[in-house]
This record gives C-alpha cells, sequence and structure tokens, in this order.
C-alpha cells in the first residue's frame, strides 16, 4: 500500500511535506527530531502520521505498515545472525 498521495496536499510556505522533512533530515540527521518538527509544522497531524511520512521519505516503505511488518523480519535476521556469530565463538 503506498501512502504517499495521502500526505502531499500538506503545505507549508509553498514546500510539500516531503520537501520539509528533506529539510529538516538534512540539517538535524535524525528522524526523531524530524517527526517533532513535522508535528510541531502540521499539529493535526498524529504521531503515527508523522512518522509515517518521515518513513515513506526515508526508507524504500510506503506506508508504517509495510514498515512494521518488515522490521520483524529484519529482528529474525538480526537474531539468526547473533546465534551464528555466537556459535562461531564457541567452537
Amino acid at each position: 500500500m503506498d501512502n504517499t498521495n495521502k500526505y502531499l496536499h500538506l503545505k507549508h510556505e509553498e514546500k510539500n511535506i516531503f520537501e520539509i522533512v528533506d529539510e529538516i533530515m538534512e540539517k538535524y540527521k535524525s528522524p526523531l527530531i524530524t517527526i517533532k518538527k513535522i508535528r510541531e509544522i502540521f499539529p493535526q497531524l498524529s504521531l503515527m502520521e508523522a512518522k509515517e511520512i518521515v518513513i515513506i521519505r526515508t526508507s524504500e516503505h510506503k506506508s508504517l505498515y509495510d514498515y512494521q511488518g518488515s522490521f520483524f523480519s529484519d529482528l529474525e535476521e538480526l537474531d539468526r545472525l547473533t546465534n551464528v556469530e555466537n556459535e562461531n565463538k564457541n567452537a
């Protein structure tokens, strides 16, 4: 599911929401600060919406749902790699 179009109508000072995310990320280099700043500029957005906007702009994911779905598989892969590393240390 691609939620990009859901947010394109959000503009501030003639910039769309994704251009604003780019500027904030360039300045602060932090998704958490970017989420906070987006909510300051657009107080009508929920925390989840602000997070989704930042995820859409800064990753290959097109929705918060897609991001969360990949997060679990990434954790499983990390667990697998950690187990392999521990087995190699104990061998």
